[in-house]
């Protein structure tokens, strides 16, 4: 937060009269002397003409408030970040996934044997039907779904993710989206 830049939009408006501003005051307050205090009273521009009225060494502890709270958020989001990922038990999903592969995989090996073997038993005729491609559709759709499921939600969610750390607002769906505009 830039308390020079929260003072200036406030202006002639009293500082307590903003939720913000009420948690800004006894931070100022403890900042400023004694002599300078700024009471319930104290609009933006009081405040800010009490902090031009510093000395250097103190407005640079100011400066150095709004840097340690911009930290602060900074390591918030870290955390939240962190937290979002733990709690995602991706792990489980991960492992389901990879015996998805591996069945798909070894699925196709045996297709590709089977298609040979009935090449040379039977002919390119018999090899490349409908009915061989319909077993190994019907043989291989679910893994294939598993997987693409997998790295389907994996986007979304990572996305989802990103959005609330850069707290930016969830985007509206088609329908929801419509039913918005109304």
């Amino acid at each position: 937060m830039n308390i020079g830049k929260f003072l200036l939009d406030l202006g002639s408006d009293l500082i307590s009269s903003t939720p913000l501003g009420a948690v800004a005051m006894p931070i100022l307050n403890a900042l400023l002397p004694d002599d300078m205090q700024l009471g319930k009273d104290a609009t933006g521009k009081d405040a800010e003409a009490a902090i031009s009225k510093l000395p250097p060494a103190e407005a640079a502890k100011i400066n150095l408030a709004e840097i340690n709270l911009a930290v602060e958020e900074e390591r918030g989001r870290t955390a939240r970040y962190e937290a979002m990922c733990k709690g995602d038990g991706q792990e489980t999903r991960a492992i389901l996934v990879n015996k998805a592969m591996n069945a798909l995989i070894a699925i196709s090996i045996i297709f590709v044997a089977a298609i040979a073997y009935v090449y040379i038993e039977k002919g390119a005729e018999a090899a490349f039907s409908v009915e061989m491609a319909a077993v190994y559709g019907v043989g291989s759709a679910t893994f294939a779904y598993v997987v693409r499921a997998y790295f389907g939600d994996l986007r979304t969610e990572t996305t989802s993710r990103h959005q609330t750390i850069d707290e930016k607002p969830k985007a509206l769906g088609l329908l929801a989206g419509l039913l918005a505009k109304r």
